[in-house]
């Protein structure tokens, strides 16, 4: 009934317009849920940077900044010296590891709000349509095609969610 489809649009969070079908499946199944924050990493480049002949600090830092980006792919209060202690590596080494990673694009100073992100062709925090405006706005800083890495996401297929 439309009473029904109402109900079930409200509690989706989507207008009525944008429910075209439904379709309920009763299963014994339970959802799967996840225990920590996830991140979505796009194989191709991901390939792509493990042919670009990063030192093997410059990777093992990637791999750490996966672990603590934010939505929108920011660098959320890091710096080089807690890199360093976190891993368990030299300064020294850890300043030159950051130089190859913007001089890659890997890492991204945005010059408009001074913020380090992490490319978002490589992988992106959460699940975009799902983003709020500030953090699609982020998003958006975060991406950037190199002549290495391939443009992995479209913008036309994401949403703009406006909940407040």
């Amino acid at each position: 009934t439309r009473e029904q489809k109402s109900a079930i649009a409200e509690a989706l969070d989507v207008s009525l317009d944008d429910l075209e079908e439904l379709r309920i499946k009763a299963s014994n199944k339970r959802k799967t849920s996840f225990k920590d924050d996830f991140s979505m990493i796009f194989k191709t480049n991901i390939g792509t940077l493990a042919k670009m002949k990063l030192t093997p600090t410059s990777f093992r830092i990637i791999i750490y900044l996966f672990s603590i980006i934010d939505y929108g792919n920011i660098l959320v209060n890091f710096s080089q010296s807690r890199v360093a202690k976190d891993l368990g590596l030299q300064k020294s080494n850890v300043s030159r590891a950051f130089k190859e990673l913007f001089e890659k694009r890997i890492l991204i100073r945005n010059t408009e709000d001074d913020y380090v992100y992490l490319n978002s062709n490589l992988c992106v925090k959460g699940i975009p349509h799902k983003f709020n405006e500030e953090q699609m706005d982020k998003f958006k800083r975060s991406k950037a095609e190199t002549e290495d890495s391939d443009n992995s996401f479209s913008f036309y297929s994401v949403k703009k969610n406006n909940r407040e």
